[in-house]
């Protein structure tokens, strides 16, 4: 299975283009410029593609791919 992050930089690439130099480490909203409405459907893709739920105060410091991968993998146990 791809890990984590890979299956989550797809994911991303369903809503908008990344850059090549795009990484786990690049900010989601500055870096790729996305608006609050993506951030949200993104999360709810990846909320979908590995059936769980995030709790939104889990979200409050998320800003990069990696930081993302870090809190699915917490909830699904694979930490």
């Amino acid at each position: 299975m791809k890990d984590t992050e890979q299956q989550l930089k797809e994911l991303l690439e369903h809503i908008t283009p990344t850059p090549p130099d795009f990484d786990g480490n690049s900010d989601l909203i500055e870096d790729l410029a996305l608006e609050s409405i993506q951030v949200m459907e993104f999360v709810m893709e990846a909320e979908d593609h590995f059936d769980i739920a995030i709790a939104q105060d889990k979200l409050a410091d998320v800003r990069t791919l990696s930081q993302l991968a870090a809190v699915i993998e917490d909830l699904r146990g694979t930490a």
